[in-house]
């Protein structure tokens, strides 16, 4: 009873807001099942792993200039000299990063991003929070989210050929990053007796992962592999 109370008070703590995201979360499922779902098999049918693998490591190399402003505000000076190198080899010998000739000389890829820089600051994570093909944040994390955006270049190029090139991006990042989760999800999803509390747990740890550069403990989640990057599924 102590350990069920327990569990209790924790969710509450980090979830209060559990009554309108579960909801959302709802309206997320429905729009997965009969939209994002059936696009992201239509993709993995048509497309070959070669290719489809090529468009991840494209989509993860043009976000390197934000990861490398994040690494220098942790104070990561050598994950920073890490991702100048990789994206400085991937964007020429690698054809502009649909390959990763970086990674077979040992510079390994990491993900960063605001909401990770704010949390090394020491900033509390706030209350989860989840929104309908948006997908899930913590308060922390959704701040995060909008000054990243503030980064991107493409935001300040106010061109036709600029803003095809930013929605096309989001349009392909998104049906590539459901492609890449759809059997982890769907174990998740087949599993769990509560499958909102599977996911808002599965994104929490996979979230503390980036956070500790990789140094955290994933027992009794689902084998969920090797994966670019959670925030992408959104």
């Amino acid at each position: 009873m102590d350990a069920a109370l327990s569990d209790t008070s924790a969710a509450e703590a980090v979830d209060p807001w559990e009554g309108f995201n579960r909801k959302m979360f709802a309206v997320h499922v429905f729009m997965d099942h009969n939209f994002l779902i059936p696009t992201a098999k239509a993709y993995r049918a048509t497309t070959p792993p070669t290719a489809r693998r090529g468009v991840r490591r494209f989509l993860m190399n043009i976000k390197a200039p934000g990861i490398f402003i994040n690494d220098l505000l942790q104070g990561e000076i050598g994950r920073a000299g890490e991702t100048l190198s990789r994206f400085f080899i991937n964007s020429t010998i690698g054809a502009g990063g649909f390959a990763d000739p970086a990674a077979q000389i040992g510079i390994a890829r990491h993900s960063e991003d605001f909401g990770q820089t704010l949390a090394v600051w020491g900033i509390d994570s706030g209350p989860y929070l989840f929104l309908p093909m948006v997908g899930p944040m913590t308060t922390r994390d959704g701040f995060g989210k909008i000054v990243q955006i503030g980064m991107d270049p493409l935001l300040y190029v106010r061109t036709p050929p600029a803003d095809i090139a930013r929605y096309s991006r989001a349009g392909v990042g998104g049906v590539s990053a459901r492609e890449q989760f759809l059997d982890p999800l769907a174990d998740i999803e087949a599993k769990s007796l509560d499958y909102y509390a599977s996911f808002r747990s599965f994104y929490l740890q996979a979230q503390q992962r980036e956070i500790a550069n990789g140094v955290v403990d994933y027992s009794g989640l689902p084998d969920i592999g090797e994966f670019e990057d959670f925030d992408e599924l959104e």
